[in-house]
C-alpha cells in the first residue's frame, strides 16, 4: 500500500495535467478550425512523433540536479496531453454545428461560453472515460521505467522499485516480487473495467459493446 501510494498519486497528477491542457488545446483547435486547427494539429503531430525515451534522456541530461520524479512527470506531460487534445477536438467538431450551438451564437453568446457551456459538457463522458484509462497506463509506464532503473525512484517506494527490490531475492522469497506484480495485473484489469463502466454510464447506447 505504501509503494502503491506514490504510483497512484503520480498517475492521477499526470492524468489531471494532461486532461486540463489537452481539453484547452483541443477545444481551441476544434472550435475555430481552419488555419488555427491546421497549425495546432501539425505541432501536435511533430511533438507526438518524438519518442518518450528521448524526452526522458534529454530531461535527465539538462535537469540532472532535479528529482527523477519531476523529470518523469514532465516527460509524461510533454506528449501525454496529445491524445486528450485529439479526443476533445473530435468532440468539438461533432457538436459545434448543432442547432443549439448555432442558436447560442445567433443570440450573441461569446465563444468561450459556447465552448465550455454548450459544447464541452456534451463530450465530457468520452473525455472522462479516456482520463480514467490514462491512470493505469501512467502507472504501468512508471513501473517499467523504475524497474529497469532508467528512472531512479529509490528514495521513494513505488510499484516498480518494489518489484526491482524483490528480483534479487526471487529464489529465496518469491513473494516479495510476486505481490507487487499481482497488484499491477489487478490494477490494469480493474481500471479497464472501471473505464468501460464509465463509458456505459455516460453513453448508454454503447453498453455491452467492446471498449
Amino acid at each position: 500500500a505504501y509503494g502503491a501510494r506514490f504510483s497512484f498519486l503520480f498517475a492521477i497528477a499526470v492524468a489531471a495535467a494532461n486532461f486540463i491542457f489537452g481539453v484547452i488545446w483541443g477545444s481551441i483547435s476544434g472550435y475555430f478550425g481552419g488555419k488555427i486547427d491546421l497549425c495546432m494539429e501539425r505541432f501536435s503531430e511533430i511533438l507526438g512523433s518524438v519518442p518518450s525515451m528521448i524526452v526522458i534522456t534529454l530531461l535527465k541530461y539538462h535537469m540532472g540536479s532535479s528529482s527523477d520524479a519531476l523529470i518523469l512527470f514532465i516527460s509524461f506531460f510533454a506528449t501525454g496531453w496529445i491524445g486528450m487534445a485529439g479526443a476533445t477536438r473530435m468532440q468539438f467538431y461533432r457538436f459545434k454545428n448543432q442547432e443549439y450551438v448555432l442558436a447560442a451564437r445567433t443570440l450573441g453568446a461569446r465563444d468561450t461560453r459556447i465552448m465550455f457551456k454548450h459544447i464541452f459538457p456534451n463530450g465530457l463522458g468520452t473525455l472522462v472515460t479516456r482520463s480514467a484509462l490514462i491512470i493505469p497506463s501512467m502507472i504501468y509506464s512508471e513501473t517499467s521505467l523504475s524497474y529497469l532503473g532508467i528512472i531512479d525512484l529509490s528514495k521513494t517506494s513505488s510499484v516498480g522499485t518494489l518489484i526491482a527490490a524483490g528480483q534479487s531475492a526471487i529464489m529465496e522469497s518469491a513473494h516479495i516480487a510476486l505481490f507487487p506484480c499481482v497488484f499491477l495485473v489487478l490494477l490494469m484489469l480493474s481500471f479497464n473495467l472501471f473505464g468501460n463502466g464509465l463509458r456505459d454510464a455516460f453513453n448508454p447506447s454503447l453498453r455491452g459493446s467492446e471498449g
